[in-house]
């Protein structure tokens, strides 16, 4: 069988479907790309954590119909709005991610062996979350958080290394959630791994201890990135989100991971109009984010999902202001970025090479910034580079002498 497989979403969906690809490999079965016809099947594995991603979804399935071949629907989408799949045509075979191996008359593989178009590897430590913030519908999604075997964690991270991989991102539904700690998760891997650059993906707050933050200061091999979800900085809509701590908490939060360094670039994701957000809410969540050593961040108005607590909440907010307090943000964040920027010009940087053509090459910093450099260099090196400088929207570096 000739398949192809494309998947929407966070790197826990990237992951994912990687292990779709070498499930049906393993099987004998070759992949082409997506987007050439001709596939005997074709795989889209969706998210659903907002309405964009379900339109992202329904319009790579109908592309995929088109061309004629068998189409199966997997992953967030299919476990929560199977019936909305449907509708787009009898032709889709909606299965569940914890039916897809079977579907195909196979297992599941316990390690993924590559990341294949991806030069840093998603390793998926954890899934589920039972926080149920309310208008989230991943818990719908995902169930209830487990944790992966910290042995079957370390043989990844080796067998990727062993294929030229320098950096994977761990990755989960709820990663702070890690069973033991993740903390203690990493300790194992510094311990039985030798790979140069390791990563945490997006970590609640309420999650994140001193330990945590203390071992990312002080390891070399930690990458100097947290990104750490504030949604809201009105104590009246995190209360109404069903977040688990307050402003002042996130901003002691804050304090203390700039306290234990400098270099390590902090992100956050915010959420405009949730419902209920009136201009004295959205002005307390910028005037925090303004004042807090933040180095970006990621906004997203909101987007109501059926079945969770705030679709049937009142005072829905207009689209028009949800994109004016976007555009603020965003600004906002643009602001905060250059500022971080700034502060490393002339300091001295490992890189993991990202892309590379003739004569020059990008890469990613522990602490993510993105890097052009003159040179050569191939995906996955790891070079040294000095921040040279800064054009307002590219970070430019030299290579060390």
């Amino acid at each position: 069988m000739i398949f192809s497989i494309i998947t929407l979403g966070c790197k826990v969906n990237q992951y994912e479907g990687q292990r779709i690809k070498e499930l049906l490999r393993s099987q004998g079965h070759t992949e082409q790309s997506f987007s050439r016809p001709g596939a005997d099947c074709s795989i889209i594995n969706t998210c659903t954590v907002t309405h964009r991603s379900d339109a992202d979804g329904r319009r790579l399935m109908r592309s995929a119909l088109r061309s004629g071949e068998k189409v199966v629907v997997t992953g967030c989408q299919a476990v929560v709005y199977p019936e909305e799949i449907r509708s787009v045509s009898d032709r889709i075979e909606v299965v569940t991610p914890d039916e897809l191996a079977g579907h195909f008359g196979a297992s599941m593989p316990a390690l993924i062996t590559e990341f294949k178009g991806h030069s840093r590897a998603f390793v998926k430590v954890q899934s589920g979350c039972d926080n149920f913030c309310s208008y989230c519908i991943v818990p719908f999604a995902r169930g209830k958080p487990w944790s992966r075997q910290g042995s079957d964690i370390v043989a990844e991270i080796n067998v990727l290394a062993s294929k030229g991989y320098h950096e994977v991102v761990l990755c989960g539904i709820n990663i702070g959630l890690y069973d033991g700690g993740i903390t203690s998760l990493l300790e194992r891997i510094l311990a039985r791994t030798s790979l140069p650059r390791i990563r945490i993906s997006s970590i609640e707050p309420w999650t994140v201890t001193g330990e945590l933050i203390d071992l990312v200061a002080a390891e070399p091999r930690i990458c100097k990135h947290l990104h750490l979800p504030l949604q809201s900085g009105s104590d009246r809509i995190l209360t109404e989100m069903g977040r688990p701590y307050n402003a002042a908490y996130f901003k002691q939060l804050i304090d203390r991971v700039r306290s234990s360094s400098k270099d390590i670039a902090i992100g956050s994701d915010v959420m405009v109009g949730f419902p209920g957000e009136d201009q004295q809410c959205f002005q307390e969540t910028y005037s925090l984010l303004e004042e807090l050593e933040v180095t970006y961040l990621h906004v997203f108005p909101y987007s109501m999902r059926q079945g969770t607590r705030a679709a049937s909440m009142t005072a829905q907010v207009d689209a028009a202001v949800k994109k004016e307090r976007a555009l603020m943000l965003r600004d906002l964040s643009r602001a905060k970025k250059e500022t971080f920027i700034r502060s490393r010009l002339g300091l001295m940087e490992d890189i993991v090479v990202t892309h590379a053509q003739s004569g020059l090459f990008r890469g990613i910093t522990s602490n993510y910034m993105n890097i052009l450099v003159r040179g050569s260099a191939r995906v996955n090196d790891l070079k040294r580079i000095r921040v040279a400088g800064y054009t307002g929207k590219t970070i430019i570096g030299s290579l060390s002498e």
